[in-house]
């Protein structure tokens, strides 16, 4: 049996927890700006909660009335800016304009060049009845390089989903399908020598919370589907189900500590990667010191089967720790940042399985009345656990501005630098970009 050092699945879900790498590739103030309404809904929940258990001796249950209730205020409270009978509809467009000196993450052949993305973000939420909430959030826009053109094409944002929250006295089942059509390839370290991966990415299922007032139980599922839509990709096409449950128990009222399961099987549609199946295991400890500070630790176990594949001739076994810590807090009026720390294992777009370490930080300095400051530094580990797969680091800053520049149009200027290391030297590279985000909410 083969012993590595971490262990989280992200893309395309060989292990039970979904990890974004940060800083990621540059994802638009407009998708951020279009999940401020569901932040809200969820931070309203939350902090409600933790209130009443501050003044009584009992909490308020997740699925009960109190936390529908909750829900309802939070939506009202949201900037709609058009109504069709009971559902309310968010509406913006954006344009996205970037410039890179490096578009295909390449070591000798770099070409500078220079992208252009309008898109168009909806949120539309529609209370079915006092308790229960359809929504729909949804980004479409159009990618037009000036000298790739290969990477031009309509894109619908990670992000997008759609959601149906139902509550059956103290159950809150929740009901969902989230859908992306992208071609971003920053979020893997390993990936050199192209410019983007264009595929249809869509996870489809359920979750149930249970609320036993000091404890919490939650079980779900998901079938994931990964499809690339070029043929040179097509041995990447997968499908995965996924299985996961987990129980918290409150402490007090601003700590929480559990258990948590998940398994899953990935089938590939040809040969040449490795069927596979997992289950892991671990313990999560959830902390709000304070109201503007929150810190979450979890570690566990997890073990992934391989199926003989034309890449593996004979089945192995991979067994590994993983664990992350994540930090946040709003220090004052002026600073707020997080941090994270961890160990993982994540499938790679070219590779069954990568080994990557990590440590982010990101900041928001607010030094101007009316102008933020932006600030990103990151490092990345990873090897890939194939036989003489590639090892190596990756470093990232970032630094940018955000601005409102009328009423209803806001503006933001980043700058983005990446540095890839690798015992491969073909597939070293630098890369620079400037993005500028123009956002407008009707």
């Amino acid at each position: 049996m083969r012993r590595v050092g971490v262990a989280r699945a992200t893309r395309p879900y060989i292990g039970p927890v979904v990890v974004v790498p940060f800083p990621p590739a540059p994802v638009s103030p407009i998708r951020q700006s279009e999940f401020s309404a569901k932040r809200a809904i969820c931070a309203g929940m939350m902090l409600i909660a933790a209130g009443v258990c501050a003044q009584e001796a009992f909490r308020v249950s997740l699925a009960g009335q109190d936390a529908a209730e909750a829900k309802k205020q939070a939506l009202a409270n949201q900037r709609f800016n058009l109504r069709l009978g009971q559902v309310s509809l968010r509406l913006q467009a954006g344009l996205t304009t970037e410039a890179t000196d490096n578009v295909r993450y390449s070591a000798s052949d770099e070409q500078e060049d220079v992208s252009f993305r309008p898109q168009v973000n909806t949120l539309a939420i529609w209370p079915v009845t006092p308790k229960n909430t359809l929504s729909l959030s949804l980004g479409l826009g159009y990618a037009k390089y000036i000298n790739a053109t290969e990477y031009d094409g309509l894109f619908v944002s990670p992000g997008s989903d759609l959601n149906f929250d139902l509550y059956v006295k103290h159950l809150v089942l929740n009901f969902h399908d989230r859908f992306s059509f992208s071609q971003d390839v920053t979020g893997d370290p390993t990936v050199s020598g192209i410019g983007g991966l264009d595929r249809f990415e869509n996870t489809a299922g359920m979750d149930v919370t249970w609320d036993l007032n000091k404890l919490l139980l939650n079980g779900g599922y998901d079938h994931v589907v990964f499809t690339p839509t070029e043929d040179l990709y097509s041995n990447q096409r997968r499908a995965s189900h996924l299985f996961n449950s987990s129980g918290a128990l409150m402490l007090n009222p601003t700590t929480f500590a559990g258990l948590q399961m998940s398994g899953g099987l990935t089938d590939y549609d040809e040969d040449l990667y490795s069927d596979n199946q997992h289950i892991g295991a671990g313990a999560f400890l959830s902390i709000q010191p304070g109201e503007y500070t929150r810190l979450r630790v979890a570690a566990g176990y997890v073990i992934y089967f391989f199926e003989p594949s034309l890449s593996a001739t004979n089945s192995e076994n991979l067994d590994a720790f993983y664990a992350d810590l994540s930090f946040n807090q709003r220090v004052n009026r002026v600073l707020t940042h997080s941090i994270s720390v961890g160990r993982q294992l994540q499938a790679g777009y070219f590779s069954d399985s990568v080994e990557l370490a990590y440590l982010r930080h990101g900041a928001t300095w607010r030094l101007f009345r009316q102008t933020s400051v932006t600030t990103s530094l990151s490092y990345e580990y990873f090897r890939e656990t194939r036989q003489q797969g590639e090892k190596g680091s990756r470093y990232g800053a970032g630094l940018g501005l955000v601005r409102p520049l009328t009423q209803k149009l806001t503006g933001s200027l980043r700058y983005l630098f990446y540095l890839k290391d690798s015992d491969v030297r073909t597939r070293e590279y630098t890369q620079n970009r400037l993005v500028l985000d123009l956002i407008y909410r009707f």
